[in-house]
């Protein structure tokens, strides 16, 4: 066969197959596998979710109890305006705003509802503090107990799952600071006009000033570059005057002035003279530590914190 015919003949079969392959005329659909199901009149709906649970919770009382519109959007915590930016705001997240004797650790203690900050801002008579929703009617007697019983039962989170601990940032329990007089030791940090207010003492003279701490993870004597700052302003200690804090194995034990009848248990101190300061004005104090498993370092009161616990945090000096 001469080429030409070849290449003739093998055009016209491969024309063939490719109209063969084409044809849809001829073959047999494939099987539906959803041809046999029986779908239910009317269809199948979501069922609710259950009002005790997390997804409840921010169905019908997170996301629409605020008295103040744009409050809880992400402007300040908790942010309620997903499920998940729910949870992660409110379990085991720190109380910043607490009560005078600094009562509350969380916002949520899975497992106790009484030790939560949450169920006791929706509960309280605190007529200074205030109930939320703030400017609203309470929240009824089953929603109280729907709150209460997700938290009762571990605070679990979307998917059911139960709250871990985490290794959360040390956090400051108390202050004293005392100054030498004649050689004797006499505690100032108690010399204030209220209880959230500066604390007056002797120009001069050698003061210590002793913080405690607690930290659920990171051994005390373990916490690294503690330091206590010092500035004129209550929040602008890019300048500070820094000095280093000293750990103290045996804990120094005072009546806690923030918690009237209880003991306040010491580790960390620091000396210094209170000339360097000046008279008649406030010197502002920031307490840093770093417990080895984050990368910044706790800070108290930071930026977000009230001025009332910067002022607090604060001193000044009597000629």
């Amino acid at each position: 066969m001469k080429h030409s015919s070849l290449r003739l003949w093998l055009l016209l079969l491969l024309g063939g197959l490719a109209w063969t392959a084409c044809d849809k005329t001829t073959a047999e659909p494939p099987d539906n596998p959803f041809d046999s199901i029986v779908f239910p009149e009317p269809p199948l709906t979501a069922a609710a979710p259950d009002s005790a649970s997390l997804v409840g919770l921010h169905e019908y009382i997170f996301s629409q109890s605020c008295a103040v519109p744009g409050c809880h959007d992400g402007n300040f915590e908790p942010d309620f305006r997903t499920v998940q930016s729910s949870y992660n705001s409110l379990v085991y997240q720190p109380v910043i705003k607490n009560t005078n004797d600094e009562a509350f650790s969380w916002r949520v203690t899975p497992g106790n509802a009484e030790t939560s900050w949450l169920y006791y801002r929706v509960t309280t008579s605190d007529q200074i503090l205030g109930r939320m929703p703030l400017y609203d009617n309470k929240l009824s007697n089953s929603q109280l107990k729907a709150i209460k019983t997700w938290i009762e039962t571990g605070a679990p989170d979307l998917f059911g799952n139960p709250a871990n601990l985490p290794n959360t940032q040390p956090r400051i329990t108390s202050i004293a600071a005392f100054i030498d007089f004649g050689g004797l030791s006499y505690r100032v940090d108690t010399i204030r006009d209220g209880a959230l207010s500066p604390f007056a003492t002797l120009a001069n003279r050698d003061m210590t000033i002793w913080i405690g701490v607690n930290d659920d993870s990171t051994l005390l004597s373990e916490l690294a570059n503690t330091r206590l700052l010092f500035s004129d302003k209550w929040d602008g200690f890019s300048n500070a005057t820094a000095m280093n804090m000293s750990y103290q194995s045996t804990p120094f034990v005072v009546p806690d002035y923030s918690a009237p009848g209880q003991a306040a248990e010491f580790h960390w101190k620091v000396t210094f003279n209170t000339g360097q300061f000046p008279v008649n004005e406030l010197t502002f104090m920031r307490f840093l530590t770093n417990d080895g498993a984050h990368a910044e370092d706790y800070e108290f009161p930071d930026d977000p914190h009230p001025l009332e616990y910067k002022l607090f945090m604060s001193f000044f000096i009597v000629p």
